[in-house]
């Protein structure tokens, strides 16, 4: 589960992720991609659990081996710009 799914959808959104997108939608890409950080940590994607880059780069590093290099990278996309979120959260 993510925190504020829907106001962080809408901040990336805001930010222009996606605006030229003509298969897909890249917001919604971050939240599958969210979503499947959360079920491989078994935890909520939220405040807690995201403070700082220091803490992306250590869910990235759980899950080395686990998943493609490119699917890494694209996690740690959809983490730093969650990490964004939270640091712009009004």
């Amino acid at each position: 589960m993510i925190e504020n799914e829907l106001e962080y959808f809408e901040y990336i959104k805001r930010l222009g992720v996606g605006k030229n997108d003509i298969v897909s939608s890249s917001p919604k890409s971050y939240i599958s991609y969210l979503n499947s950080v959360s079920k491989i940590l078994n935890h909520d994607i939220n405040r807690s659990l995201i403070t700082s880059k220091k803490d992306i780069l250590n869910i990235i590093n759980q899950m080395k081996g686990k998943r493609a290099k490119s699917t890494l990278l694209n996690y740690k996309t959809a983490l730093n710009q969650y990490l964004g979120y939270l640091k712009n959260e009004i």
